[in-house]
Order: structure tokens, then sequence, then C-alpha cells
């Protein structure tokens, strides 16, 4: 009885496995094609359930920062947007099934998350929602997709804490899994036999190094791989850790990972890099110790390095360097002032717009002839080249970005989110664990940094929310909750001795 019955277990086994492999062979005879996509993606994940089930929370943090792309999914949205989703989904059947949460609320950063993805639903269902991987002649739905991915991973992120033994683990992963950047720029230069390697990195990030690759040669992935680095350290040993002279390799791998980053050609990576060393040192309340003049000093020796050697420096490096009192190519000169013209000039355009869209936000959506049209408009000369990013809405300004898609309610939810995350890492900074205080230190470091860079230099409302919430809720979610100030009972006051007899 028990031999037949594993003789059927095995018969239906193979009746299962024989034709699935026939499929999938029939599938990978054409493997670029979204059918032959679909199919094995469904398959990959059909397999990936039990580990989805058991990783889904640590899934979602290793892939916040990585730049990795859903290859069978149409517009190849982020890797990290899916996760979320799915882990998200996840914790609610778990909770709906046990009648227990472990979810982290925090009303105050909640609710204007949620007052923003109504807003956000509220502008694409006003203005209209198209998307051009589905074919569709209005553009724009894949920044809809990032902002909601923004707000559903907070919620997946706290859904449950991080155990205080994996915090320090997991917050490394968080920002160290952003080096997988470098794969874009090695994928392209590798040529067309590692160009597979697209199907799961974007092509974005190379697309600087092939516009380039005859002038500057900017390496934009490469760029991203080492601010990754540099963050992971600053998380890791923190200023003061890195300074530390019985453990010299630490200062030298950080200063080579900063100078890396400037292969990109983004001055904006001196920028961030600065803002971001300046707050860490604050929150580490360093200003008024000896690190002070030492790390002063060491600035200037850097400094005159780099401005007496500019010139013999690559020029992607030159172009990183443009804004500083310094002789650099012409060539490097030229390409970032030009760029930095045409934002000028395009908000000069953008800001009497505001009134406008001050109640009701203009939305992604826009037209995709007429953003292709205008593009190659501005090849022939014919507009500025500031006109197709008028149309498509990437100003190249934080407020902007905000403020004419979403108008003043946007903005409202916005700024009520950014106070309430701020004061919960200010909690978990001030009253979090000692094992805990350079992640803490970091994390509102990082926060601030990235939010003053986002209000003064650049940003995009789209592709930087996740930063601010991503932040935010790996806090709660290392740290379990927010953190209170310690209670201190009052000592009760001793009865007063009667005075002795005399």
């Amino acid at each position: 009885m028990d031999a037949s019955a594993n003789n059927l277990g095995r018969l239906l086994v193979y009746a299962l496995i024989a034709p699935l492999s026939i499929w999938l062979g029939l599938m990978l005879a054409t493997p670029m094609s979204p059918t032959s996509l679909i199919g094995v993606g469904l398959v990959v994940f059909t397999l990936c359930v039990p580990l989805l089930l058991r990783w889904h929370h640590a899934l979602v943090i290793g892939f916040w920062n990585a730049v990795v792309v859903i290859p069978f999914l149409p517009g190849q949205p982020s890797a990290w947007i899916l996760l979320a989703g799915l882990s998200l989904g996840i914790a609610i059947t778990s909770r709906t099934m046990r009648h227990q949460s472990d979810f982290i609320w925090v009303r105050g950063v909640a609710i204007p998350l949620l007052l923003l993805a109504a807003v956000v639903v509220g502008t694409a269902i006003t203005r209209g929602v198209g998307s051009r991987a589905l074919g569709s002649e209005m553009w724009g739905a894949k920044r809809y997709l990032s902002l909601f991915g923004a707000i559903i991973g907070y919620f997946a992120l706290t859904a449950r804490a991080v155990p205080p033994r994996q915090a320090t683990w997991f917050a490394g992963l968080f920002f160290l899994s952003g080096m997988t950047a470098i794969f874009s720029d090695l994928a392209f230069a590798g040529g067309r036999a590692f160009y597979w390697l697209f199907l799961f990195f974007p092509t974005d990030l190379a697309f600087n190094q092939a516009m380039s690759a005859d002038t500057l040669r900017r390496f934009t992935g490469m760029a991203w791989m080492a601010q990754a680095g540099y963050w992971f350290m600053l998380l890791r040993y923190g200023i003061r850790g890195m300074l530390d002279p019985r453990r010299l390799w630490r200062l030298i791998l950080f200063l080579s990972l900063f100078m890396v980053g400037l292969l990109g050609g983004f001055r904006s990576s001196i920028i961030l890099f600065g803002i971001l060393f300046v707050t860490q040192f604050w929150f580490e309340r360093l200003f008024r110790t000896r690190w002070f003049f030492v790390v002063a000093l060491g600035g200037l020796i850097m400094g005159a390095f780099l401005v007496g050697f500019a010139e013999r420096l690559p020029l992607s490096v030159q172009r990183s360097l443009s804004f500083l009192p310094t002789n650099v190519h012409p060539a490097a000169q030229q390409d970032a002032a030009g760029t930095l013209d045409w934002r000028l000039q395009m908000w000069r355009v953008v800001v009497p717009e505001i009134p406008q869209y001050l109640w009701v936000g203009k939305g992604y959506t826009f037209s995709g002839t007429e953003y292709s049209l205008m593009q190659e408009a501005i090849r022939k000369g014919l507009f500025t080249a500031y006109e197709d990013t008028l149309v498509s809405g990437n100003y190249h300004n934080g407020l902007l970005t905000l403020l004419v898609p979403f108008g003043l309610p946007g903005t409202l939810a916005f700024t009520a989110f950014i106070i309430a995350g701020w004061r919960v890492l200010r909690r978990n900074y001030l009253y979090g664990p000692a094992s805990m205080q350079r992640v803490n230190t970091f994390l509102i470091a990082y926060f601030t940094a990235r939010l003053v860079f986002y209000l003064v230099f650049y940003g995009q409302f789209d592709l930087d929310l996740m930063v601010f919430t991503g932040v935010v809720g790996l806090s709660l979610s290392l740290n379990g909750g927010i953190h209170a100030p310690p209670t201190v009972r009052p000592v009760p006051l001793r009865p007063a001795l009667p005075a002795p007899a005399k």
C-alpha cells in the first residue's frame, strides 16, 4: 500500500514537472519577449514564496537602496517597490490570521503619509494617469508608483521590530545595498557580452557614461557605489571611529571612496558629502573637542591638494570641482556652467505658474508625443535646453517638484511628515540604547543632511520621498518604536527630626 502511494505521488510530480519544463523551454527560446519574461518571472516568484514568507521584512530592508529592477514587469519598476508591497501584504495577512499586531504605529508619522497618499490619488484622478510601458500616449505613471512605493514601504518597514542583536547588521545592509549601482557601469564598460545585466540593473546610470564617452567620461554608477560605501562607514564607525589612529585604514578607505565618488562628475556629490559630514560631526558632539582642529586642518590640506592639482585630475572629477575657486579644464567648466544656466532660466519660467496649481496640483501626467517632439526640436536648436524638462515636470528643485505637482495640500502633508519624522529620529538619538548610539546618530544626521540638500540644492520629490520614509521607518523598526526619556521617581523626603532637648 505504501509503495503504491509513493509511486502515485511520483507520477503526479512527473505529470506536473514535465509539462512545466517543456513550457519553460519554449519560453526561454525567446527570452527577451514580454510573454517569456512574465512567464519565467511568475515561475521564479512561485518558487520564492517560501523565502518571502520567512524573510520578507529583511528583504525590504536589504533592497531599499539597491539599484535593481524587476525585468518581467511593465516599466521595469525598482525591486524595493515590489518587495515593499508584498511585505506589507504578508504582514497584514499574518496580523489578520493571528489576531495580533506587530505593527509599530506612530500616529504623528502615519497620518501625514496617509493624507499625502490621498492627495496623490486625488491629483492622479483629476489630472489623469498614463503609462508609457502599457502603450499609452500619456506618461508619468511610474513616478506615481514611486510615491506609493515610498509610502507603502514605510508601513512595510514598521510592520515588525528588528531583533536588537541584528539591528546594526540590518542598518548596514540598508545603506550598503546601494553599492549595486556599480553593475550598471560595469555592464556598459564590459560590452555586449554583459548587456544581459541590464535586465536587472537600470540603464539610466550608464546613460551619462555613454553620452560622455568622448568627452568627460562620467561614471554615475561608480559614484553611487562610492557614496553607499562611505555612508556605511559613517554609520558603522562614526567620525570618531574613523579618526582612530590605531585603525588608519578606515580613514584611508573613507577618503578613497570620497574621491571615487567624484568620478560621476556631480557637483552635488561634494555638497552632500560636506553637509552630511558637518551634521554627523555636530550630532557626535565633536565641535568642542580636539577633533575639531584635527578635522579642520585635514580639510584644509585636502582642499589645498584638490585645488592645487585639479587640472591633473580626470575631467569628470574636475567637473565635480568646477564650483570651487580653482582652475579646471574649459570643457569641464563649460559643461557644468551650461546645466546651471538652463536651470536658472527654467525656474524663472516655473515660479510664476505656482499660483495656477496651488490648490489642485499639475500632477505627473504629460504627453509623450509632446515630450518626444520637444526633444527633437531641442536637438535641432529650435528650443532651449530646458523645454523638455518643463514638459516632464522634473524641475531639478525639491520644492518645485512638490508644490507644482501636488499643490499646497501635498506640501503641507509632506511638511507634517518631515516634522514628525525628525522628532522620531531625535528621540531615538537622545534616548535610544547605548548599543544603537552610532546607528541612531547617523540616521538623524543623514536625514537632516538629505533634507537640507533637498530643500536648498537639488531634489526630485518622486525619488526623494523614499529616502525620508525609509530612514524614519528603519529607525522605528531598529529601535522597536520611539524611546522616551527615562523617568526619575521622586525620592520621598524624610520627616524632620525633632530638635534635641536642651
